[in-house]
């Protein structure tokens, strides 16, 4: 079926089953009649998301589930948590003097750190999915993303670089999705299994080699390893890694403050978790050093209200300015969207007091002191966390999540996360999840009152150890042999 309407000298045809909202424009032969009032809705009743404007689209709005009672009871602020659980510190802790040398490893790298097995998993581990549109992908897809990833050209390159603007890493050249399962919950959107991570703006990597079309590049940052665009990386020599490395370094303490050239021009936007090699300051403003695609220095002007110079103590106003713009964030899995998802929260909350900690959940919970919840009951895990745990110093994890102490608040132990959503199960077993999406301070029995809660995947539950991680790391804390000591006398 084809309707014609007739628009201000515009013939639009809006034909029945077409895949765009852009309308089709004809040269008119004719002069055109007036344009009908009121009958835009009446001609495209036969395919009302054909061809429409975005006015005249009828969208229903969103319907929220119930309310969660701790987001609900409890301040969405950092300020209560950091008032009665925090101190300001007079020193450094030790595994603050390190950060740098962290931070830059990828600059140290002669070869690629890893072997070719270790890096190339997602080869092995990814032979199924879902994509884009939700159809299963063709085994020929993965054949064709193994040949474009070229890992026999693994370590040919081996170049210094760095980042000229924020990106995701992916596990192959692409940036096309892969889904486990969308029809099940925690297998479809937002879980890409192709998200590895992502790198901020001006971020040292070492480039390893290039895809087959040279379209992507296999990069290591300091924390994870895997594949970005070619024209998002510069490739720099010894001499400018080193102007950078031994300048003084401003850390940005707010998101989304815009970045400037010399000639006024918007470069990027800051981002907690960024780290910038200082030129000078003047007036309100930081100067700071970047590259350019040509492997260039060139400068950039930062408000100072956005960043300090170097690493910080432990105080409560950064605690809580830095705290708050994180509790801004929704969700991003990997990263994705430039969000965060749970352990990029925590890594980029601590930079700006230069305390490095690995991308993700697991390598996260091995940093420091560790106390395992072996053979713990909730209750003695509680109790535990309350005794040993130190607030904004400690990490708690379960299987695939981590989250940050701060404290106990009306005797609630309390937590800092970016997290997905609560896991539910309805009365014939479905599982399902209410989505939360978003940073959020709970406690541990986090929608234990909603009416289809999966008491089964409880958060307090499902912890299996706490860290300390300001701590020198320790061997594994034999806390629960201890609790089965006692539970004998």
């Amino acid at each position: 079926m084809k309707t014609t309407v007739w628009m201000s000298g515009i013939l639009l045809m809006a034909l029945g089953g077409c895949s765009t909202h852009t309308p089709n424009i004809e040269s008119p032969s004719k002069p055109l009649p007036p344009f009908p009032k009121n009958d835009v809705n009446q001609t495209l009743l036969s395919d009302p998301f054909c061809c429409m404007f975005p006015q005249d689209l009828d969208v229903k709005l969103p319907e929220y589930g119930p309310k969660i009672n701790d987001l609900e009871r409890f301040e969405q602020s950092m300020v209560p948590y950091v008032e009665q659980n925090s101190v300001d510190k007079e020193n450094l802790f030790d595994v603050q003097m390190t950060f740098e040398d962290r931070y830059y490893s990828p600059w140290y790298y002669t070869q690629a750190p890893q072997k070719v097995q270790d890096v190339t998993w997602p080869l092995r581990a990814f032979r199924g999915g879902y994509g884009n549109n939700l159809v299963p992908v063709p085994s020929s897809w993965f054949e064709g993303m193994k040949n474009q990833s070229n890992f026999d050209a693994y370590g040919s390159l081996n170049k210094k670089a760095i980042t000229l603007k924020w990106m995701n890493i992916r596990a192959f050249p692409t940036d096309k999705p892969l889904y486990k399962d969308p029809s099940k919950a925690g297998d479809g959107y937002p879980f890409d299994l192709l998200q590895n991570s992502s790198v901020n703006y001006n971020e040292p990597v070492f480039v390893s080699h290039t895809s087959k079309d040279g379209a992507w590049s296999y990069i290591f940052t300091n924390n994870v390893s895997g594949w970005v665009p070619s024209d998002g990386i510069s490739l720099i020599d010894d001499t400018t890694s080193a102007t950078i490395k031994k300048s003084e370094k401003v850390f940005i303490v707010e998101d989304n403050i815009a970045l400037y050239d010399a000639s006024n021009r918007f470069v990027t936007y800051s981002r907690i978790g960024m780290v910038l090699p200082l030129e000078r300051e003047e007036g309100e403003y930081y100067y700071v050093k970047a590259v350019d695609a040509n492997g260039t220095l060139k400068i950039l002007s930062l408000p100072k209200h956005a960043a300090h110079i170097g690493v910080s103590r432990f105080n409560k106003n950064d605690l809580i300015s830095i705290g708050n713009q994180l509790l801004k964030n929704t969700y991003g899995w990997g990263g994705m969207y430039g969000e965060r998802d749970c352990s990029s929260m925590i890594r980029d909350f601590m930079t700006p007091f230069g305390i490095w900690l690995p991308r993700n959940s697991a390598s996260q919970s091995k940093k420091g002191e560790v106390i395992s919840f072996a053979g713990m009951s909730n209750e003695e895990k509680l109790s535990v966390i309350k005794a040993q745990g130190v607030p904004f110093e400690t990490i708690i994890y379960l299987k695939g999540h981590v989250l940050l102490y701060v404290g106990t608040y009306q005797d609630n132990v309390m937590v800092m996360h970016n997290f997905w959503g609560v896991r539910t199960i309805d009365k014939t077993g479905s599982q399902g999840r209410h989505v939360i999406g978003k940073a959020i301070i709970s406690t541990l029995e986090l929608g234990s009152e909603l009416p289809d809660y999966d008491p089964s995947m409880k958060l307090l539950s499902r912890v299996e150890s706490m860290n300390i991680f300001t701590k020198t790391t320790t061997p594994l804390a034999t806390q629960a042999k201890s609790i089965a000591k006692k539970k004998s006398l």
